[in-house]
């Protein structure tokens, strides 16, 4: 599946993403290494690595450690950042725990447009830095932190009383 970033699919971004992690930790990565993470064989990893190689995004030859290039630092920094601004929508505005919103946000910000992110980063800055966001955010939060409070005893009511019967 394409994704509507750059040409990447998501799942080649899943592998930049393995590939700048495991490149913080141990300086370079080998393609058992990824295959293992992705829980792939190893031919399944070398023909995402050729393809991210074609991009521009990693310095793949074989038998040799991968790394990740200039431009496949700057395709982690939006991709990061997408996650990030989604998360922080799931948190500020949809009250979920943290733990869960950030599972969320890597799901799904191999999915979302740019300009969806420009928005969201767009909304979350109103939100904050206006003062009328700023009232308009607090006011959301605290009446559905009282909804969710509501809905939660209700739902709770019901499950009695269905078990009742």
């Amino acid at each position: 599946m394409k994704s509507p970033k750059g040409g990447l699919s998501s799942t080649l971004e899943s592998y930049l993403e393995l590939i700048s992690d495991l490149q913080q930790q141990y300086g370079a990565v080998r393609v058992t290494d990824l295959a293992e993470r992705m829980g792939c064989k190893t031919p399944s990893a070398t023909s995402a690595l050729r393809r991210l190689s074609k991009l521009g995004l990693i310095n793949y030859q074989a038998y040799r450690p991968v790394t990740l290039t200039k431009e496949g630092k700057s395709a982690i920094k939006r991709l990061s950042l997408g996650h990030h601004l989604l998360a922080d929508l799931f948190l500020a505005v949809l009250a979920l725990p943290s733990e869960f919103a950030d599972e969320e946000a890597c799901s799904l910000e191999h999915r979302v447009s740019q300009q969806l992110l420009t928005r969201v980063a767009k909304f979350l800055d109103f939100m904050r830095v206006t003062p009328e966001g700023s009232k308009l955010l607090e006011g959301i939060q605290r009446g559905f932190k009282r909804f969710l409070e509501k809905s939660s005893t209700t739902d709770k009511s019901k499950s009695s009383d269905s078990s009742e019967n």
